[in-house]
């Protein structure tokens, strides 16, 4: 008999020759929510169940006929080793649990087993297990990252290694029925990686998004969790909430360090008991949905200043993806740029614009605090200001003027007294050639291009036609 879930993908695997006490276990688990198991019988199929279907933790009787358990035992131990087995014995001898726990068991009980003991248990060793899949996973992303369904991702245009690394991880725990977290300055997008976990996940239900930005205690609870019939003044009928529209799918809640402290103890009822209260209702409905959340706080510093609940956070970070700026991954911005080059002529009915020399350099000097949301509203503006056939270098030129300034960071600067944009060893340079230096590495960077070469430098055209004739 086998019940599934398929936001868990592993299963309980309960081994057992006497069919009551496989009717107690299957009781226990269904009470504590355990929906996703395997009633086994037969030990002689245990084999065969390890191979073909996917096992999180193995709930073992010892004494059985067929195959004993302690052979099990040893041959789980040694073929999976990341599958914890929680031995079910009648037999209450020392001996006997000192030799399964030296062999590999997670725990051993002695049978009438008490319920609340045996839930502790397999919760713990599956919190046991996940931790040391994700250091696996971690490690392994650090040498190598593969990515085995990349059309998940195609969303997502990017060469960079370190993107690379978040797919894998990504890929890895998108099964998971725990949240994820994803973090990053605004336009690196994390919204499209929430729907990529969604794809991966293999639940069949819909992708859900809000923004819970300016929520009150009772909008967030109106939005999320609906109402009944009654519950206030003009609810004449009841109205489900989108956590019910999200049900067997994903509800992905973005901007979620500006949430309310009302709210913040609604959403973690719903993290950890998979429960909410629809407005107006006394009982709790129960929640299918997978949680994945957003944000581009700072939810530490939240945290200390206490704007934002220390067991929520921890609630939202079973995993966690941070997504890196596109300053970091200067590799994706010339890919990114032809994508959205493409893209704007496209929508505008155009063709594809040259592109004046230089212009990647021009480029690649810009911070883009709006990262890839910035470049491609960039882009698309300047394509649909320029004559046809080529791209206006002067309206990207200006608008990076004019951000820079607003920014007070001068016509080149973006760097701070604590990350030096020039470094240099053995003798310290003079001034001049300091200056020399910047001059010719900004003319190689603009391909010759002095307009280009000058707005790096931040000064006029005039003043670098003057250096370049001295």
């Amino acid at each position: 008999m086998m019940h599934s879930d398929s936001r868990t993908r592993r299963s309980i695997l309960v081994v057992d020759d006497d069919f009551v006490t496989l009717e107690r276990y299957r009781a226990i688990l269904e009470a504590h929510e355990f929906a996703d198991y395997i009633l086994c019988e037969d030990s002689r199929d245990v084999r065969d169940l390890l191979v073909s279907r996917p096992i999180g933790l193995v709930l073992l009787d010892l004494n059985m006929p067929h195959v004993r358990g302690e052979d099990l035992l040893e041959e789980i131990a040694a073929r999976y080793p990341d599958v914890p087995v929680i031995v079910l014995t009648g037999a209450d001898d020392v001996e006997t649990a000192v030799s399964c726990m030296k062999i590999g068991a997670f725990d051993y009980m002695t049978k009438p087993v008490d319920p609340n003991r045996l839930v502790n248990a397999i919760g713990h060793a599956l919190r046991i297990r996940d931790l040391q899949r994700e250091v696996q996973l971690l490690a392994a992303n650090e040498a190598e990252a593969r990515i085995e369904h990349p059309e998940a991702f195609e969303q997502i245009i990017t060469v960079s290694p370190a993107m690379r690394k978040l797919f894998s991880y990504a890929e890895a725990v998108a099964p998971s029925p725990k949240a994820v977290l994803i973090t990053g300055e605004s336009g690196t997008g994390k919204e499209l990686m929430a729907q990529a976990l969604h794809r991966l996940s293999g639940n069949t239900g819909s992708f859900v998004p809000v923004n819970v930005s300016g929520l009150d205690d009772t909008m967030f609870s109106d939005t999320l969790f609906g109402h009944v019939r009654g519950a206030f003044t003009g609810a004449e009928t009841e109205r489900p909430g989108l956590i019910e529209r999200a049900a067997d799918g994903t509800l992905f809640l973005d901007e979620i360090g500006d949430l309310e402290q009302g709210a913040q103890i609604k959403l973690l009822r719903l993290l950890q008991e998979q429960e909410y209260y629809p407005l107006g209702a006394d009982r709790p409905r129960r929640s299918r949905a997978r949680i994945l959340a957003a944000t581009n706080a700072d939810l530490a510093r939240r945290q200390q200043e206490g704007e934002f609940r220390n067991d929520l956070y921890y609630r939202l970070i079973g995993h966690r993806i941070d997504i890196p700026p596109l300053r970091a991954r200067p590799e994706d911005l010339p890919v990114l740029f032809n994508y959205f080059l493409e893209e704007s002529a496209a929508a505008l009915g155009r063709e594809i614009p040259d592109v004046p020399t230089g212009l990647l350099a021009l480029l690649s000097s810009y911070h883009f605090p709006g990262n890839v949301r910035e470049l491609q509203a960039m882009i698309y503006d300047a394509v649909s200001r320029s004559e046809p056939g080529a791209l206006a270098l002067s309206y990207l030129s200006e608008y990076i003027d004019r951000q820079q300034g607003t920014a007070g960071a001068g016509a080149g600067g973006q760097s701070s007294a604590s990350t030096p944009v020039i470094s240099f060893s053995g003798r310290f340079p003079t001034l001049r050639e300091v200056e020399d230096y910047l001059i010719y590495e900004a003319i190689e960077r603009a391909e010759g291009n002095q307009t280009v070469a000058a707005r790096m430098l931040g000064v006029a055209q005039s003043t670098l036609s003057r250096r370049l004739s001295k």
